[in-house]
């Protein structure tokens, strides 16, 4: 598990980016200067290129264009709804933080909560274990219940999965909760730019699952001026882009989408 964030970490334009800066100091140290010219100068363009709004845009669209918008009503019935984890910061026990906190990607809680109340499904399963346990702090799923909570879920319509760091463990451990409850089509609440790699999870886990996508993140209305300068959040939107490009490849290459 541990190796494997590593690799996320670093096979990220960041990552690549501070990778060539690090092999360029030994080239000046050897008096390699044309070497290391060179892997400054692609580490800062590199670097630049991925912070462009419009370099953003372009490879999440590449993931997200399949998995437009829809409307909760318009989206078919199902046996459950399974909300994917990484939307929530649990809680810490006593008074050093009481209250969870919401990430980037909390519209797949507030979409889901939309889902139920439009009576797609009975019943939501939160798949979502803390990938790095900590004593004293909930576990995600326990957090996002809370949150479902105040959307208005009642508290019998949610079941928590807590046991999965992966996109695969929330496929298989959603999977062994509906065999035992009987259930067969589920709704998959995860971000669009996730749901590619999510969906060909659970389908290889033997469930029938239906996309139901949020958190699209478009930020067409900029003017093309302010697009084409580098800004913070672009480099998040790639970075986030790039590594799902790369989860997809690891899970097609192993057998797990």
């Amino acid at each position: 598990m541990l190796w494997y964030k590593v690799l996320g970490l670093i096979a990220t334009p960041l990552g690549v980016a501070l990778g060539a800066g690090v092999l360029a100091l030994p080239a000046l140290r050897r008096r390699g200067r044309g070497l290391a010219a060179g892997l400054l100068g692609f580490s800062l363009l590199w670097l630049w290129a991925w912070s462009l709004p419009v370099t953003a845009q372009v490879i999440m669209r590449s993931l997200t264009t399949r998995y437009p918008p829809q409307r909760a009503e318009t989206l078919p019935g199902a046996d459950a709804i399974v909300l994917v984890g990484g939307s929530v910061v649990p809680a810490w026990n006593g008074e050093r933080a009481p209250y969870p906190d919401l990430r980037e990607s909390a519209d797949r809680v507030w979409h889901a909560a939309r889902l139920y109340h439009a009576g797609k499904a009975p019943l939501i399963i939160v798949s979502a274990g803390n990938v790095w346990d900590a004593p004293g702090r909930q576990s995600e799923a326990d957090a996002t219940r809370m949150v479902l909570a105040a959307f208005g879920v009642p508290e019998a319509a949610v079941v928590s999965e807590r046991s999965s760091r992966t996109t695969r463990g929330n496929a298989a451990y959603s999977a062994e909760i509906a065999a035992a409850r009987g259930l067969e089509t589920v709704l998959v609440v995860t971000s669009a730019w996730h749901m590619h790699r999510t969906l060909a999870a659970f389908r290889r886990a033997g469930l029938q699952a239906l996309a139901a996508p949020t958190d699209h993140g478009s930020r067409d209305a900029q003017p093309l001026l302010l697009r084409l300068l580098p800004a913070s959040w672009a480099l998040r939107q790639s970075t986030k882009a790039f590594r799902e490009h790369l989860g997809l490849l690891v899970y097609r290459l192993r057998g797990w989408a």
